[in-house]
């Protein structure tokens, strides 16, 4: 029970109102007495809207692309020349450089100067090198901890660590 009758009173009073306020809507609605006159604005004519109108296109295309379907052979734009000499050319190529004798194991940071060292094994020796330095004609350019960067005779090459199989 509550004990203050204040609040109760209180209480009552705002339900009646509400309820006050419901059935007023209610009988003022069904009632149809409209005191405010209601005037129309002007009718407006609204546009046709014409479906078979067709819009003017602003895309273009670029067929600048190959035929997905085959039907049209590609144009043959190779120059024909139609004088061939015939010399004695002789083309030695150039021997492929094996570079199987260098292999990258890992790095170390030197903590005083902060850089990195490389661990590279030439001809089955292992060398320590840092970027700049020169050993057994290979220098080597750039340190990436993951591959370094070297040259040997002239060429540039990158090797990556060699991962060790467990």
């Amino acid at each position: 029970m509550i004990k203050n009758k204040k609040l109760t009173y209180f209480l009552i009073a705002i339900v009646l109102g509400l309820w006050g306020l419901i059935l007023y809507r209610i009988f003022d609605a069904v009632g149809g007495a409209d005191d405010i006159p209601i005037t129309f604005a002007a009718k407006q004519e609204k546009e046709v809207f014409n479906d078979f109108s067709i819009p003017k296109d602003t895309a273009k295309l670029l067929l600048n692309y190959r035929d997905p379907f085959g039907i049209i052979k590609p144009k043959d734009t190779t120059v024909k020349i139609s004088k061939i000499s015939h010399k004695n050319i002789s083309i030695t190529p150039k021997p492929v450089m094996n570079w199987s004798f260098i292999s990258y194991s890992g790095y170390i940071r030197n903590p005083a100067s902060k850089k990195l060292i490389a661990l590279v094994s030439i001809n089955g020796q292992n060398i320590t090198l840092a970027e700049g330095e020169t050993k057994n004609q290979v220098k080597l350019l750039k340190n990436l901890r993951d591959s370094i960067k070297i040259r040997y005779e002239g060429k540039t090459k990158f090797i990556v660590i060699k991962t060790s199989a467990l």
